[in-house]
C-alpha cells in the first residue's frame, strides 16, 4: 500500500478482530474472572475462490447445524402487529422461500465455511418503503445452541453501521449544518493534537476525509492501550472518548487526504461530530432520521448494555476448525463504527434505502458514490471493495457496505440498474473476514432468476 512518511507502525493483536486488518494470526486470550478461554480468529485478507475454499476446508470443518429454511414464527394479532413482532414494516411483501438454485449455494457455503448459521435475503426492486416488489429469504443453521435461525433473529451489522452514520452526516451537510470540507477539529477539538512526522496536523483532517477513510488516523484497536484493556476485561464497556484517545495518542499513518486506509476510528470520530452539531448522540440521530421513518423496529444500538433478544450467539472457528462460541462484547466497543444490531429483513430494507439514496438529495448521493479510492490497490488489508466512496463501497457494480468482527459478518448491496438488494447475516467470524462478499459473488449470477 502506498504511503508517505516512512514505515507504518506494527499492528497489535486486536486490530484485525474488529474488522480492520486481516493480518493477525489466531491467538488465545485468558479473559474474565473465571478464566474463560476465548479464541479470537482472523484470517488472511482478500477473497479466496470458492473452489479453493472447498478444496482445503471441507474435510476439516465440522458439519454445520441442521439447516432451516424458515420464515418468522406465526404470531397472533392483526397483520400489522404480526409484522411488528417480526421486525417487519407493516405493508412489506410477505417472505417467499428462496429458490433452490440460490439456497443450495448458501448451503454449500455454510458447509464449506463451517459457520454456525446464516440468513440471506433478496428484494427484487421497488421502493424501500414497501420493502421491494418481492422478498426472498433463506435462513439456515443455528442462531444459538439448539435455536434455528429465523427472520426474527437479530444479528450484529458491524461496519454496516458506518453507512447509517455516514448518511446522517451527509444529511447534516445537505441541511447546511456542516460542510464536508470543515475541519473535524471544529467539532472535536481533541483531534487537533494528532501528529504526523513530528508536527500537529489534526486540524487538517476534514469531515469528507473521515467519510472516505482518508484521514490517516490509526485503528484504535491496533493500539497497545486498547489491547491491554480488552485483555483485562473482554466485556467491559468503552466510551467514545476512550476509543479516540487510544488513536489520538498515535501518529497518523499518512498525511490527511493523501491515501486510503480503512479505520474504525474515522466513524467513532464522526459519531462525535454528529453529537457536536445536533446535541444528540449519533444513535439518537440515526433513530429519528432513518430507523423510525423506515420502520426498522429491530435495529438498535444498546451502548454498554447487551443487545436485546433474540440475538444470534457469536461464534468463531477455532484452531482445530471447530465452532466455538464467543462472549458478547459490549456494542460500545464499536460505537458508531459498528454497534448496530438488527434482523435480516430490516437490513434488506436499509440496503435499498442506502443504495437508492432515499434519504439524500440526488446531488449528494452522486457525491457519495463518486469514489476516489481503490481499496484493493490502496489498502490490500481493507475489507473487499472495488471502490469506496462516502461511507459506502462498491462490489461488482453494486453499492452498499459490509461488516465483520468478533463473531459476526454482514453485507448489504444494491444494484441501481435493477433495484435489487441483497442482505447477508452470519453469526460466525470466518477464517476469511470477507465471507459475505465471497457468498455474494457466488450467488450473484443466479439473482437474475428472481427478477
Amino acid at each position: 500500500m502506498k504511503h508517505s512518511g516512512g514505515p507504518r507502525r506494527s499492528r497489535l493483536p486486536f486490530e484485525g478482530v474488529l474488522g480492520r486488518s486481516a493480518r493477525v494470526r489466531r491467538r488465545r486470550l485468558i479473559v474474565g474472572t473465571v478464566g474463560t478461554v476465548l479464541l479470537i480468529a482472523v484470517g488472511t485478507a482478500g477473497i479466496t475462490s470458492a473452489s479453493a475454499l472447498r478444496g482445503h476446508t471441507s474435510n476439516l470443518l465440522p458439519q454445520p447445524p441442521a439447516s432451516a429454511e424458515s420464515t418468522a414464527h406465526p404470531t397472533s394479532g392483526s397483520p400489522a402487529q404480526q409484522a411488528a413482532a417480526k421486525g417487519d414494516q407493516p405493508g412489506a411483501p410477505a417472505w417467499q422461500q428462496m429458490p433452490s438454485q440460490i439456497s443450495d449455494i448458501v448451503s454449500q457455503f455454510l458447509s464449506d465455511q463451517g459457520a454456525a448459521g446464516i440468513a440471506v435475503a433478496v428484494s427484487t426492486g421497488g421502493s424501500s418503503s414497501s420493502g421491494g416488489t418481492a422478498r426472498y429469504v433463506t435462513t439456515q443453521g443455528n442462531a444459538a445452541d439448539g435455536v434455528s435461525w429465523s427472520t426474527d433473529t437479530r444479528s450484529a451489522f458491524r461496519s454496516i453501521t458506518k453507512s447509517f452514520v455516514g448518511t446522517v452526516v451527509l444529511q447534516l451537510a445537505s441541511e447546511g449544518k456542516l460542510s464536508l470540507d470543515d475541519a473535524v477539529s471544529r467539532y472535536v477539538p481533541d483531534v487537533s493534537s494528532v501528529q504526523y512526522n513530528g508536527s500537529a496536523v489534526g486540524d487538517q483532517i476534514t469531515v469528507r476525509e473521515a467519510l472516505e477513510m482518508r484521514t490517516g488516523l490509526p485503528e484504535f484497536s491496533g493500539t497497545q492501550g486498547f489491547s491491554d484493556q480488552l485483555n483485562t476485561d473482554y466485556t467491559a464497556p468503552f466510551t467514545d472518548d476512550q476509543l479516540l484517545g487510544y488513536a489520538f495518542a498515535q501518529p497518523l499513518d499518512f498525511a490527511p487526504g493523501s491515501d486510503y486506509e480503512y479505520s474504525n476510528t474515522n466513524f467513532v470520530l464522526l459519531g462525535k461530530v454528529i453529537q457536536a452539531v445536533t446535541g444528540n448522540s449519533w444513535d439518537q440521530e440515526v433513530q429519528s432520521r432513518l430507523l423510525t421513518p423506515l420502520g426498522l423496529s429491530s435495529v438498535a444500538y444498546s451502548g454498554s448494555s447487551d443487545p436485546a433478544p433474540p440475538v444470534a450467539t457469536p461464534y468463531e472457528i477455532d484452531s482445530d476448525s471447530n465452532l466455538e462460541s464467543l462472549a458478547q462484547v459490549t456494542p460500545s466497543l464499536y460505537s458508531a463504527s459498528g454497534g448496530l444490531f438488527g434482523t435480516i429483513g430490516d437490513l434488506l430494507r436499509w440496503g435499498t434505502a442506502l443504495g437508492s439514496g432515499q434519504f439524500l438529495p440526488a446531488s449528494v448521493q452522486q457525491q457519495r458514490l463518486s469514489a476516489i479510492s481503490n481499496p484493493g490497490a490502496d489498502d490490500p488489508q481493507s475489507p473487499e471493495y472495488d471502490a469506496y466512496g462516502l461511507a459506502a463501497g462498491e462490489v461488482d457494480g453494486w453499492w452498499g457496505h459490509t461488516g465483520t468482527g468478533l463473531g459476526y459478518e454482514s453485507l448489504t448491496m444494491y444494484q441501481a440498474s435493477t433495484g435489487m438488494t441483497v442482505a447477508i447475516l452470519i453469526n460466525t467470524q470466518l477464517p476469511n473476514p470477507n465471507g459475505p462478499a465471497i457468498l455474494f459473488k457466488q450467488i450473484e449470477g443466479s439473482l437474475s432468476s428472481l427478477s
